[in-house]
């Protein structure tokens, strides 16, 4: 295996934890193992699969994930990304360390990619889509991320070891998230608006089952899973390319029921990107 791919895991003798017993996972060779016997390899793109069972998650295959490569790629979500840089290096600020961030359901990488780079902070990132993970270890030339198949209801992170938890569109599992960060950390979840992506809704409104959406059950509970710390909206309208526009409609999730081909979709040169960020603590 590639020295810079096993590098990756390194720093996490103090981090992972073994999917089946719960000890903790060290890197021996090319594997991670811990005290009872329990090995899992990497794999040569650079990641470890620690999921446990056999989970494929419907609409999210390879093609999918390489869709979104192109759609981050055309800039349309870096609004975000900056809001995340800012509070993981804020955060950085206060603790006077380095952070341990997990991203928790992180697609192909951008999002954990960006706040290692643009932050310095010790980053692990996992999904439960071993097609995403393979991609997202790929696109790691820094060989600065480690990179995990896993499940949100089974993180396989050590109790009280990380400063903060991105969650971005993505589900949450609050009670993993509270055990797995440490006194002081926070958790950043990323919400889509009423607003985000409207273009593409009101175009396809003749086919959706629902022609408004609304965001306030996921804020409500947020709120009740954890003390709401801070809470603000990142909105842009961003110009898109014929490309990236096309790997859009095939990627999202507003269209999945839809036949896209029966829309005229010309004359959309730019799509709103719009989400809450919530900052939530467990204390």
């Amino acid at each position: 295996m590639d020295e810079r791919k096993r590098a990756r895991f390194l720093r996490c003798n103090t981090l992972l934890a073994c999917p089946v017993c719960r000890l903790p996972l060290e890197l021996h060779g090319t594997s991670l193992a811990c005290e009872a016997g329990h090995r899992f390899d990497l794999a040569r793109q650079g990641y470890v699969n620690l999921l446990r069972g056999s989970k494929k998650p419907a609409r999210y295959g390879r093609e999918s994930f390489h869709l979104r490569r192109t759609v981050f790629e055309n800039g349309l979500y870096e609004p975000i990304a900056e809001a995340l840089c800012r509070e993981v290096a804020s955060l950085g600020e206060t603790a006077r360390r380095v952070p341990r961030v997990l991203d928790a359901g992180c697609g192909e990488g951008y999002f954990a990619r960006t706040v290692r780079a643009r932050t310095g902070a010790e980053v692990c990132a996992f999904d439960i889509s071993k097609d995403s993970v393979q991609l997202a270890a790929g696109l790691d030339a820094d060989d600065s991320i480690a990179w995990l198949v896993a499940d949100l209801a089974a993180i396989p992170v050590l109790d009280g070891c990380i400063d903060c938890a991105l969650d971005v569109f993505s589900p949450a599992n609050y009670d993993e998230l509270r055990r797995v960060l440490a006194p002081g950390g926070i958790v950043i979840k990323v919400v889509p608006t009423a607003r985000h992506l409207h273009e593409l809704r009101e175009r396809a409104a003749g086919q959706l089952v629902h022609s408004s959406y609304s965001n306030q059950r996921v804020l409500d509970h947020f709120s009740s899973c954890c003390t709401l710390r801070n809470h603000y909206t990142v909105s842009s309208a961003h110009p898109i390319n014929p490309d990236a526009l096309d790997a859009l409609i095939h990627m999202t999730p507003l269209l999945f029921n839809v036949d896209t081909e029966r829309i005229d979709w010309s004359g959309l040169t730019h799509v709103t990107v719009e989400a809450e960020v919530l900052i939530g603590t467990f204390e």
